[in-house]
């Protein structure tokens, strides 16, 4: 045991002296945790320039364009007097929607017609989109839902109007992400990727530093005490990140969960350990410190891609399914979203504990007969 503490000491102070890998280890998960969350402080998009092009000038569309105004998504202009004029500002993106009231809007309600509102939305932007095309919808139909009411009072209905247009209505409510925030929904990932990201890196930087330097393994050492050593130098780091980013920033920018810390934190523990031995067995593939970095970076997208974070893994095709099994990275982000935001109850998340746990032994497998391997002439 004294062994092992002595070569997780030296490993340390090595990691520590190593200007480069210092400033990945530190600045690097630092400068993620400010720039990242930095275009998300509004959580919501809102105000976003809407045209809306009235043809019919009347007291019914005048009405329309007052409740959509009303929308805090949108901030409405009217100085696009065409449609066309409209339609040039949303491919130049001087707005993001446009709104077209037809001519003889009001006279076609007023005869009991039905009457289109055609609304352009900017699709290439799915942030946009999606918040644009709510908002107007919700005052088109708004207004829709008062002239019905107001024609089945005139019909004698009187408050039952109200019962006979929206006989069932719809109590909304968003958990884990009650400001419907994209901040809340990606930037808790990207911490999971980043502490990923970083172990990877400085793993690999540091193996490739000592292979450069063409030293050996102490006869006094066995594998096994080489990869403790190893192993408990890296976890210093991982804690720290855990402290910073899952403590302190996660407070701080005021997302929700985060409540269950013991919980989440047992099973960062076991992610931690299988980033650790999954950078010591890819390391042996690369001579030089810098290509482990290159690998590393590259494939960081792809990885973060097939985490589930951003698209569905039920919707990604079977061999996605299955190589994602092989990545801690998939591991990791969905225990955090489920322990940490969702404040899953342990024993619930159990099969994906035991899931992390079995794949920590057979990396941890792995990295022991790949320093076996190498031992004592190769450190």
């Amino acid at each position: 045991m004294s062994e092992t503490l002595l070569l997780a000491l030296r490993e340390l102070k090595g990691l520590l002296k190593d200007k480069g890998l210092l400033l990945l280890a530190l600045g690097g998960p630092f400068l993620y945790s400010f720039f990242y969350p930095l275009p998300y402080q509004h959580k919501i998009v809102r105000q976003m320039p809407v045209a809306v092009v009235d043809a019919d000038k009347t007291n019914t569309s005048f009405k329309l364009k007052q409740m959509i105004k009303a929308t805090e998504q949108v901030a409405l202009t009217e100085k696009y007097l065409t449609l066309q004029e409209a339609q040039t500002a949303l491919k130049e993106r001087k707005i993001y929607a446009a709104v077209y009231i037809p001519k003889d809007f009001q006279k076609n309600i007023l005869s009991n017609q039905i009457q289109a509102v055609k609304i352009w939305t900017d699709g290439s932007y799915i942030i946009y989109y999606k918040q644009a095309t709510k908002a107007l919808q919700t005052a088109i139909k708004t207004m829709s839902a008062g002239i019905e009411i107001k024609k089945l009072q005139a019909k004698g209905a009187g408050k039952a109007a109200y019962a006979l247009r929206s006989p069932v209505n719809i109590i909304e409510r968003d958990l884990y992400n009650p400001s419907g925030s994209y901040m809340q929904y990606v930037v808790p990932a990207v911490f999971v990727a980043v502490i990923h990201q970083v172990l990877l890196m400085i793993i690999g930087m540091r193996s490739g530093t000592l292979r450069e330097s063409k030293k050996r393994y102490s006869p006094t050492l066995r594998p096994i005490n080489i990869l403790f050593g190893k192993t408990l130098a890296f976890l210093f780091f991982a804690m720290c990140y855990f402290a910073f980013y899952f403590v302190l920033v996660y407070r701080l920018l005021g997302f929700s969960g985060g409540g269950a810390v013991l919980s989440f934190f047992i099973f960062y523990f076991i992610f931690v350990l299988s980033v650790i031995f999954l950078g010591i067995f890819i390391a042996q593939f690369f001579n030089e410190r810098e290509t482990s970095v290159m690998f590393i970076v590259v494939s960081s997208l792809p990885l973060f891609f097939m985490s589930g974070a951003v698209w569905p893994v039920y919707q990604m095709p079977f061999f996605i399914q299955i190589l994602r099994l092989f990545v801690p990275l998939s591991y990791g982000i969905e225990g955090m979203t489920r322990l940490f935001i969702m404040q899953e109850p342990l024993f619930q998340a159990l099969p994906l504990l035991v899931g992390m746990f079995i794949y920590m032994l057979i990396v941890g497998i792995l990295a022991y007969y790949t320093i076996k391997k190498r031992y004592p002439n190769k450190i």
